[in-house]
């Protein structure tokens, strides 16, 4: 662990920090396209295959929180590098599955890593870099590589499975990340300087139970309800949600009360940008959405193979990359940025509705997927940036950790809600034009909700003066 922090060893750090902002986004999208492989392999039922998905993301949205108070309290860069390690263990266990039960529990166990990982990662910046125009190069950089790795995520899956290193099929995109987890461990080791864990204090168990299972509560019935014909277990389980949101806000004060470290320290809430950023954010990842119909449309609608399945998302990807580096220069327009972005993203997302419903194809969509995805790169990092700018660096984990979980819960609900609806607008119709309405419809109703994203986006006056 360097003990002097330079900017040389400081830039060195944001590499492998950047390493920790790419793999778990990564796992999310190289998986999507494998999935038929491994109904196949495994002879996993339609739910097990949809868990593949959802046990993932509920894992992973459950314990962000947690993951960053933990970071907070016990070493950021600790945290790190236990859960990078776990990340690699979690894949090596999900690549030599032989049962859909060990599968699931290795995706849920790559949720759970992923978000002691995560936070880690946007908090160390926050630590690193205290000047406004690094922290902005620094946060474009991490919406770079968020770009990269939904750009290299879709294709690398498809990839995989049509190269079949070593015979190994669906599980290349799990076992061939192990190289990368292993060398991001030892560089975390010697390359990362610790940026919090001074305080030694309990954690607050009981917070986070509570608030774990109010996520829970809505995280997994939104993720699950769909395939089991929604039961009425889901709606209780949805209605216990405020319940024990209602529970963990007395249990926190009451904490602080006493003199306590709560999980959640309240009173970020007091802060106007944290405040609009998080509902912002849940909204901005309504974006989850897209990604899955759009490869359900061109896999099942149009017969593309997974391989050109991943290939068509590409563009996608690279306006994903793009954007966070078009706009590093423009200081002056940085508070307005977010919403710059996400305004260009809905006006794209409408259009490429509109193609698939007339049947455009070729490179005029290409061309819509790029700018839709450079509106979203200009907007992402922004958005961190607006949320994590006015909090103190020593919450910083946990402001991120509460970050995370609002665009996990909000990718949860997109996924359940604008899932179900194209479901319900295919109605068991096959064909490239049934699959088109059912796109366009579900894609509108998506660029609805981003629409209102970015209306809530916009600075109050008083923010766009300054610099």
């Amino acid at each position: 662990m360097p003990s002097i922090v330079t900017p040389r060893t400081r830039w060195l750090a944001l590499v492998v920090l950047l390493a920790g902002a790419l793999l778990p986004p990564i796992d999310f999208f190289i998986v999507n396209v494998a999935l038929p492989s491994i109904q196949e392999s495994l002879h996993t039922s339609p739910a097990e295959t949809q868990l593949v998905i959802s046990g993932y993301a509920a894992g992973y949205a459950v314990f962000l929180i947690t993951g960053g108070r933990l970071g907070d309290l016990y070493g950021r860069r600790r945290l790190y590098i236990v859960g990078m390690a776990g990340f690699a263990l979690a894949n090596l266990l999900c690549g030599l599955a032989q049962t859909p039960i060990q599968l699931l529990a290795g995706r849920v166990a790559l949720g759970i890593t992923a978000a002691l990982l995560q936070p880690q990662t946007l908090a160390t910046m926050r630590a690193l870099y205290t000047q406004e125009r690094e922290l902005a190069r620094a946060m474009s950089l991490y919406g770079t590589t968020v770009g990269l790795a939904a750009a290299v995520g879709q294709f690398a899956g498809g990839a995989l499975i049509a190269w079949n290193p070593m015979d190994w099929g669906w599980r290349a995109v799990f076992l061939l990340k192990l190289p990368f987890c292993v060398a991001s461990t030892a560089a975390a080791w010697w390359l990362l300087p610790e940026t919090s864990g001074s305080q030694r204090v309990k954690l607050d168990i009981g917070g986070a139970v509570l608030l774990s299972g109010a996520l829970a509560c809505v995280v997994l019935p939104l993720s699950l309800g769909r395939d089991q014909g929604w039961p009425a277990w889901v709606f209780v389980t949805l209605a216990c949600a405020p319940v024990l949101v209602a529970a963990f806000l007395r249990f926190e004060a009451w904490l602080a009360a006493r003199g306590g470290m709560p999980l959640v320290d309240l009173r970020l809430f007091a802060i106007p940008t944290f405040r609009r950023g998080v509902l912002v954010g849940m909204l901005f990842f309504f974006t989850t959405s897209f990604y899955f119909l759009f490869g359900i449309y061109q896999q099942m609608g149009r017969g593309v193979a997974p391989l050109w399945t991943g290939l068509t998302i590409v563009p996608y990807g690279i306006g994903l990359f793009l954007g966070p580096l078009a706009t590093t220069h423009l200081v002056r327009l940085r508070p307005r940025l977010l919403s710059i972005g996400m305004g260009i993203q809905v006006t794209f997302y409408a259009i490429v509705g509109a193609m698939v419903w007339v049947g455009i194809d070729g490179w005029v969509l290409s061309a819509a997927l790029f700018l839709a995805g450079f509106g979203q790169g200009i907007a992402f990092p922004r958005l961190f940036n607006t949320v994590l700018g006015d909090v103190p660096p020593h919450q910083g984990g946990l402001a991120a950790g509460i970050l995370n979980s609002a665009l996990q819960v909000g990718a949860s609900i997109s996924a359940a809600s604008i899932g179900s609806l194209f479901f319900s607008v295919l109605a068991g119709g096959e064909g490239e034009r049934a699959y088109a309405h059912a796109f366009a419809v579900a894609q509108w109703t998506l660029t609805g909700a981003l629409a209102l994203a970015a209306l809530i986006a916009i600075p109050p006056r008083r923010l766009v003066t300054s610099p």
